[in-house]
């Protein structure tokens, strides 16, 4: 097996334990008000983290089909801010936006999971403002996203 074949399957894996890990933590939150705190007093609420997740992925999901089905070059990214603020995400539940993430991370994870492993799918670049972006950058990225925004769900808990 080839190494970046291993690091891809380490990804992969990370990907279904994160959304495991954020889902225990949303779940088990008992103080109701923590869910109505922002990061840093005005960042954003822990719907617009998971909101933002769920966005992301549709997003990843949409640019890995096409740089592999097409050879159309996927658009830049989209403000984030911007999509949390149109998607009112601050006013909806957190348990029905983490099940909006679930919804968009399992066919995302399993449209990676069905590619082929050899390199050329895998290190086929897109062309976007970052240079060579490849499946495997954007995959290594999901990954580290997902707990970046863990880490932002905890500290938002936490004060």
């Amino acid at each position: 097996m080839q190494v970046m074949s291993v690091f891809r399957n380490w990804q992969m894996k990370a990907m279904q334990k994160n959304l495991l890990a954020i889902e225990h933590v949303v779940m088990c939150i008992s103080d109701q008000a923590v869910f109505s705190k922002r990061d840093g007093g005005d960042g954003w609420t822990i719907s617009e983290v998971l909101g933002h997740l769920a966005d992301f992925d549709a997003i990843f999901h949409k640019r890995a089909r096409c740089v592999v089905e097409t050879d159309d070059h996927p658009a830049s990214f989209p403000d984030p801010n911007a999509l949390v603020i149109e998607k009112g995400y601050a006013q909806q539940d957190a348990l029905d936006v983490l099940a909006q993430w679930k919804s968009r991370r399992i066919p995302y994870h399993d449209y990676l999971a069905s590619l082929p492993g050899d390199e050329g799918t895998w290190e086929r670049p897109h062309h976007i403002k970052r240079g060579g972006f490849t499946l495997n950058d954007q995959l290594m990225l999901t990954a580290y996203h997902d707990n970046d925004h863990l880490h932002q769900i905890i500290k938002i808990i936490r004060n």
